[in-house]
């Protein structure tokens, strides 16, 4: 394996960061936990029609990655497998959009099913691209420099996301004039440009090539792999634990914006308001993250954690408040839950690429991602406890699963580094 070009790993970290922003401006017009729950609560008025978008929404992120792990583990080259979820991908949020102005405006009902297929099929389409990503990432990004990569994509597309939440807020009111659903069928339409985006920027990248593994193994063998690994590695178990019980921690945060409108009688047309505070606190955030980042990524996860946490239980306590406070002490939510999930964002891929042995990387990815993947079902879950307990009892349920996932997060090893 050949020495590193200096000049071509500061060019392809460049475009890796370009690639995150663009991608997190893309996200912003069809956030799950805010634009889509809102879009979904206005068309069905379900909390368990919430639920499950965001269920499937995960699931099909992650589902595909085992089987996508096993085909690339022995290629040298991943690129052609991110290029056919590029294709994948564009097609689906594009279907989206078009259908969302072909059949929004008639037949609610059949449109969100019809609607949740090509959502699954988009987010599928990301599962399928994600592992050679992260391999590609892991070759060309040195270990020390992950962290302030991960920052920086969140640092730089958290700008361009705040500035979204204000044309969101437009797009939504009643002054843009335009009428539901149409008026999501804009901001799905400005999603799926940026998707194209992108998606590719980081098709620019060089990929080098590393050592893999000589012979493919039967998918058999691959499967009894991932016990294998968990059994002889304990930051990977720990690692899975703390995923597990961050994702309960997770799961009020896509009823954040039905309890507004439902419970605190706030407008829709606030959505662009919630977006836009947590999208702020995302790119301030970043600040303190790059440099904790600097003394271990299980750091950032613990801080990331006990924010969600935070944001959680002040969801639940904020009914108490005056009634003419209760809006603005109700944004203290989206700063803690924007700066934690931010803080998970950068940590969670950068520790497994931490711990991952560079041979066998999409092995690690591919399965902690799958083995991740039933968790998906938590926003589901949910949706159905909502209809036995109240919005707030959710929240404080969440967490406490939020602040046990900081306690595992802290018993990580700190600084481990894999070479291979």
């Amino acid at each position: 394996m050949e020495a590193p070009d200096i000049a071509e790993v500061h060019r392809d970290f460049r475009l890796i960061v370009l690639n995150g922003a663009l991608f997190i401006l893309a996200f912003t017009f069809i956030n799950p936990g805010i634009v889509l729950s809102a879009f979904i609560y206005e068309l069905t008025g379900s909390d368990v029609h919430v639920g499950l978008v965001n269920a499937l929404f995960g699931v099909g992120w992650f589902w595909p990655q085992i089987f996508v792990s096993h085909l690339v583990q022995h290629r040298q080259r991943k690129m052609p497998f991110y290029r056919l979820a590029v294709f994948l991908r564009v097609g689906g949020i594009a279907t989206i959009t078009l259908l969302t102005f072909l059949m929004g405006g008639r037949g609610f009902q059949a449109f969100f099913w019809v609607f949740l297929f090509f959502l699954f099929f988009y987010s599928s389409s990301g599962g399928i691209g994600m592992v050679p990503w992260a391999d590609i990432v892991g070759k060309v990004v040195p270990l020390e420099e992950r962290a302030r990569l991960f920052s920086l994509r969140q640092f730089y597309g958290g700008i361009l996301a705040f500035l979204a939440g204000f044309l969101v807020q437009y797009v939504l009111s009643e002054r843009s004039g335009l009428a539901f659903p149409y008026n999501y069928g804009v901001l799905f339409g400005l999603s799926t440009a940026f998707v194209v985006a992108g998606l590719g920027v980081f098709l620019l990248v060089r990929e080098p090539v590393h050592p893999v593994p000589k012979r493919r193994r039967s998918f058999w063998g691959h499967m009894a792999d991932g016990p294998r690994l968990l059994k002889r590695d304990l930051d990977y178990r720990k690692y899975l634990l703390a995923r597990v019980l961050w994702s309960f921690g997770m799961m009020g945060i896509p009823f954040y914006v039905p309890y507004a409108i439902d419970r605190l009688g706030v407008q829709p047309s606030a959505v662009g308001t919630f977006l836009s505070v947590s999208m702020a606190s995302r790119v301030l955030s970043n600040l303190i993250w790059g440099r904790l980042g600097r003394r271990g990524n299980r750091r950032i996860l613990a801080a990331g954690t006990f924010l969600i946490s935070s944001g959680a239980l002040w969801a639940g306590v904020v009914q108490f408040l005056p009634e003419g406070m209760r809006m603005a002490g109700y944004l203290v939510t989206f700063v803690a839950s924007g700066a934690g999930v931010t803080a998970i964002n950068i940590a969670n891929i950068a520790y497994l690429l931490e711990i991952a042995p560079s041979q066998i990387r999409p092995t690690y990815v591919g399965f902690i991602n799958t083995f991740a993947a039933p968790l998906t079902l938590v926003p589901l879950l949910a949706g159905f406890a909502i209809r036995y307990i109240s919005y707030p009892s959710l929240f404080l349920v969440s967490s406490v699963f939020g602040l046990a996932s900081t306690s595992v997060a802290l018993s990580l090893s700190r600084n481990r580094t894999t070479g291979m």
